[in-house]
């Protein structure tokens, strides 16, 4: 049996109904994340400038070191010449041996957050190694002259 066209007009509206009606609550959803995720950012931001703060009060601006991160930064203090120099006698710079490094060093945040931000972003502990390193003294481009 065929549909009649009244029956067809109606299951037409209805249908775009139910679309309008369900992109209307995705937009709604969109927004209420974007507002969430800027209210995150900004808690981060204040989190993070207070932390700095009391880093450069703490230790001098010229001892620390801040790696800005998508999940908030990371402050590192210059590191014991004693560690530094267990590090540099390794034959080659594994994962467990940037932490030995790093973590002594850590400031802000606490060691499980800092365990959260490198299971998100596991290259944060190189680059938050390379600011140890620099915090120890090393220089490439004055070395090198460049």
């Amino acid at each position: 049996m065929e549909a009649t066209k009244k029956e067809l007009e109606d299951r037409l509206t209805a249908a775009r109904e139910r679309r309008r009606a369900a992109e209307a609550e995705r937009e709604s959803l969109v927004e209420q994340h974007a507002l969430v995720a800027q209210v995150e950012a900004e808690e981060r931001a204040a989190l993070d400038a207070e932390a700095i703060a009391k880093a450069e009060l703490d230790f001098g601006a010229a001892k620390i070191a801040v790696v800005k991160t998508d999940l908030g930064c990371v402050i590192v203090k210059r590191p014991n010449p004693v560690l530094y120099k267990r590090f540099r006698d390794k034959e080659s710079a594994k994962t467990q041996d940037l932490e030995s490094l790093v973590r002594p060093c850590l400031v802000h945040p606490d060691a499980t957050r800092f365990d959260a931000i490198l299971e998100e972003q596991p290259a944060t502990l190189d680059r938050v190694a390379d600011r140890v390193v620099y915090l120890a003294g090393f220089r490439a481009k004055e070395v090198s002259g460049k």
